[in-house]
């Protein structure tokens, strides 16, 4: 069984379809007649009504002595389509005014997002060293604790793995609680300071130094 494919009449073409009687009767304007005149010329369909409705017309006047003068309808008909197309131009105008303003509305947010975005950006760069927390640099063994927390410093080797400084820090219970220093050492919290802990800490792979603070401030 075969199916009877129907044409889809494009947009242009029903306009056109629309036109083609008042084309006939030479009641269309410049622009309009040009347009009828341009697809007519690519279209049979339309080629095909325009040449009937001349037939007709040639009928018609044959059987009719006279030519009937444009009816008041057709001249309101005019006049109407006159006004709608002198509308549409304006309208059309404010609504690419319209596009335009919020394009570039829309323009300047995001430019503006984007300058604040960097001020924001430059603001907590210039506060950062205020806001981290400050540690303070280690001074001599007999300038006093630098800290209430730290009672030793330790410093590691160059090549220490993190391995070795966590093994070692578990060997001397202990936990660092500041540090690098300009020196490199690290301040620790050791729960006794006795000699016993400090020379598990400096057998300790990867361990340069190990020194109490508070034996030094004893002295």
């Amino acid at each position: 069984m075969k199916a009877d494919v129907l044409p889809i009449d494009s947009a242009e073409h029903q306009a056109v379809q629309l036109l083609l009687p008042w084309h006939g009767n030479a009641m269309l304007s410049a622009s309009e007649a040009a347009r009828v005149e341009a697809h007519v010329a690519e279209c049979p369909r339309c080629q095909a009504d325009l040449g009937w409705q001349a037939r007709f017309r040639l009928a018609s006047a044959d059987a009719v002595p006279a030519a009937r003068p444009p009816s008041e309808l057709d001249r309101r008909w005019v006049a109407l389509r006159k006004q709608l197309v002198s509308a549409d131009v304006p309208h059309s105008r404010a609504a690419r005014g319209r596009s335009l303003r919020r394009s570039v509305s829309l323009g300047w947010s995001f430019a503006l997002a984007a300058q604040a975005g960097l001020l924001l950006a430059f603001v907590l760069v210039a506060a950062w060293p205020a806001l981290s927390p400050q540690v303070e640099a280690y001074r001599g063994l007999g300038a006093g604790p630098v800290s209430t927390a730290a009672n030793a410093i330790i410093v590691f080797g160059a090549d220490a793995t993190e391995a070795q400084i966590r093994a070692a820090l578990r060997a001397g219970d202990a936990r660092l609680v500041g540090g690098p220093t300009v020196t490199d050492a690290y301040l620790l919290q050791l729960r006794t300071t006795d000699r016993a802990t400090l020379a598990r800490l400096r057998a300790q792979p990867g361990v340069l130094r190990v020194e109490s603070l508070e034996a030094e401030a004893t002295r």
